[in-house]
């Protein structure tokens, strides 16, 4: 059985104890100090050692540790190796503080970045170090001589940013630290977040906030923090009649006040400047039925080619740490008054036609360190540690501004319709018949209550059920019977051979003898009649179809006082949800006016990680499925089998959804659905460039 021997060691009061001495136990495997150990076989290799063992962990924001700072105990270059021209100008050194040919001081940072083979990302994103990674130490003998003589007391933090270097000469010691905040795995910050989270001036970054602006000067770059402390190292054996070890501690504490944050990004797009469910099929027709109908020209209309892209606007609400997470999920919170919204200082935003990025600061479950390396709950109000997650949800819209509709049509004499185009909340859901309603009764409450935890340092995406009701029946009275929220003639989420110019919500993918120009646009499908390829009644990810139907503004004597199709909303009878209103959202926000149906139109938050990204982006097409990337992907996406284990979901889709073929007599459909963008958009493309992968 291995036996230890630990030393605890306060985290809370660093570098209190630099040198701590043991009495050693003689028949122990190992010796553990924080995550730290050391085997037996090297603690009793030499007695009266001329050397020390120094250990510490880096610290920032008084209790998290730090992974990826470099140590080190620096050398002097000697006067011989002065007078060699092949060493000098590798390691010109002779104080921390003198600089290379290239203006550099004396720093651990790497020169070039290099990839990381698990995920295929390149750390670090921006180099500005001198020092050789290890391919060049390898193949270049002038740097293998300096590497093994300068650099051979050096260590690397480990995920709890302890360190630890044995043999070091004992006496009086220069200990070294260089850390680069962009660079420290979970905790790193991009340079938007150092913008809006820390106060740099913009003027020390480039392309819009998304790159630090080159120099060599070390100490003109923000990410980088450079420390000397001058370490009196005690030999590791001082004492061998009563086994008494000595080691020595130093501790770092990087100036940087570090914040975590986490990532939302996707794509959106709506219908053409033409396009909406609602057209006079009939002369004279004003019946239900021509709500459903897709305008003229239908064949373009429903087509990909004729969708539009535009800027979004996002609203985000969140809890704040005061409310606890047992009291929002025990329900017994009230979005209206408890949750706040967000103000737009205080995220980061990217966008362009059909992308946007998010980069939102944690807010609530603070944590340190512990002795251990686990993160470790503190009080909320603390100063030190970091927040870790965020609790909440946004709402996405594309205005009237960012795209207009100026255009109106009408099913018929004496009726006109005007479009209107769909705004969602993320995530909702609920099942039939129980959307939100003007009514503030649970569902609505439930509604307002859905809410998606996030974690530092994720990227999400997110991912809408694309609902689809079909209805082409022609009798006024049939059509007039509801049943849990639709009409007795709905077609709910079957587009397989239902006739798509009478889906509301449908998407035509593929050129045919009726149209062309929609293979062009790269978009997905997952239903066919065999020379008509469709998307609907599926979820798609990464991008988001807002719809634009019509609104039946007058003559809606003539069709039972319906407003719209049931695709939009379960009060088809009522101009609530067609105009402005004072219904509540959250965190003191009114007007649900577009806002579309949640047991029809499904949304949730996705996590994508960095290697799906680059996976994704390898993808030729814009659309695609999980079956056509180069890789497995290891996120876990929306699609016809998926159940969500948690916040109540049940079942995988809305009724009848996710099937294969979008046939509701066949089984689930296990494919997943992804769309990087319309046009020129490309939400995958759009995060690569910010450097954010």
């Amino acid at each position: 059985m291995n036996k230890s021997q630990r030393i605890h060691l306060d985290v809370e009061s660093l570098s209190q104890d630099k040198n701590i001495k043991i009495k050693l136990e003689q028949d122990i495997d190992s010796i553990e100090f924080l995550t730290m150990s050391i085997d037996a076989k090297d603690v009793y290799r030499d007695f009266n050692a001329d050397y020390g063992v120094l250990v510490g962990r880096v610290i920032a924001n008084g209790g998290i540790g730090i992974s990826n700072a470099k140590i080190s105990v620096f050398i002097p270059l000697s006067d011989d190796d002065a007078d060699d021209s092949s060493i000098a100008s590798i390691y010109p050194y002779k104080t921390p503080r003198d600089k290379n040919a290239e203006g550099k001081r004396y720093n651990l940072l790497p020169r070039v970045a290099q990839i990381n083979p698990a995920n295929g990302t390149f750390s670090p994103k921006q180099p500005f170090g001198s020092f050789p990674i290890k391919p060049e130490i390898v193949i270049n003998q002038p740097f293998l001589n300096v590497y093994k003589k300068y650099y051979k007391y050096t260590a690397l933090t480990n995920s709890a940013g302890d360190y630890m270097i044995f043999g070091v000469p004992i006496g009086t010691q220069i200990v070294h630290l260089s850390v680069d905040i962009t660079d420290i795995g979970k905790y790193s910050m991009s340079p938007a977040a150092m913008v809006t989270n820390l106060g740099y001036s913009p003027n020390l970054f480039t392309d819009n906030n998304t790159k630090i602006k080159p120099s060599t000067d070390l100490n003109d770059l923000p990410n980088i923090e450079t420390q000397e402390i001058t370490v009196d190292v005690i030999p590791f054996w001082g004492d061998t009649t009563n086994f008494v070890i000595g080691i020595t501690r130093q501790d770092f504490r990087i100036r940087s006040v570090l914040s975590n944050t986490f990532v939302i990004f996707g794509s959106a797009f709506t219908d053409g400047d033409n396009s909406m469910w609602g057209e006079n099929f009939d002369d004279g027709g004003r019946t239900i039925r021509e709500l459903y109908r897709a305008r003229n020209d239908a064949n373009l209309n429903i087509s990909i080619q004729s969708k539009r892209i535009g800027t979004v606007s996002e609203k985000i609400y969140y809890y704040p740490a005061t409310i606890t997470d047992a009291e929002i999920d025990a329900g017994t919170v009230n979005p209206e008054t408890q949750m706040i919204l967000l103000d737009k200082s205080e995220y980061s935003v990217y966008k362009r036609d059909g992308d946007f990025v998010f980069i939102i600061n944690c807010n609530r479950n603070r944590v340190i360190t512990d002795e251990f390396g686990n993160e470790v709950p503190t009080d909320e109000n603390s100063t030190n540690g970091v927040f870790t997650k965020f609790r909440g949800f946004i709402t996405l819209e594309i205005t009237e501004d960012a795209v207009p509709m100026t255009f109106s049509g009408s099913i018929g004499n004496n009726t006109n319709v005007i479009p209107i185009r769909y705004a969602l909340k993320f995530p909702q859901h609920s099942l039939r018949n129980h959307s939100f309603t003007e009514t503030e009764n649970t569902d609505t409450q439930n509604w307002r209550k859905q809410n998606y935890t996030f974690n530092a340092g994720n990227l999400y995406s997110l991912s809408r059920f694309h609902g689809v009701v079909h209805n082409q029946t022609n009798n006024e009275d049939d059509n007039d019977v509801i049943v849990n929220g639709f009409s007795q003639e709905d077609r709910i989420n079957f587009p397989f051979n239902a006739d798509p110019f009478w889906d509301t919500g449908i998407i035509q993918t593929n050129d045919n003898a009726a149209i062309t120009g929609n293979d062009d646009f790269d978009m997905v499908s997952n239903t066919s009649d065999g020379t008509t390829e469709l998307f609907g009644a599926n979820w798609l990810n990464l991008s988001v179809h807002l719809p634009q139907v019509g609104f039946l503004q007058n003559g809606t004597a003539f069709v039972k006082n319906w407003k719209s199709t049931t695709n939009f909303s379960q009060q088809f009878k009522s101009v609530f949800y067609y105009t402005n209103n004072t219904q509540p959202i959250a965190g003191g926000q009114f007007n649900t006016k577009w806002f579309a149906r949640s047991d029809l139109h499904w949304t949730d938050f996705i996590v994508v990680p960095k290697e799906d990204v680059l996976a994704m982006n390898s993808v030729a097409t814009k659309g695609f499925t999980d079956e056509e990337t180069p890789s497995t992907l290891n996120g876990t996406y929306r699609n016809g089998v998926y159940t969500p284990p948690t916040d109540n979901w049940g079942t995988p889709c809305p009724i009848n959804g996710g099937k294969l073929n979008g046939n509701t007599a066949s089984g689930a459909d296990p494919k997943t659905y992804f769309y990087k963008g319309l046009k020129d958009a490309n939400c995958i493309e759009f995060l690569i460039s910010l450097g954010l992968v």
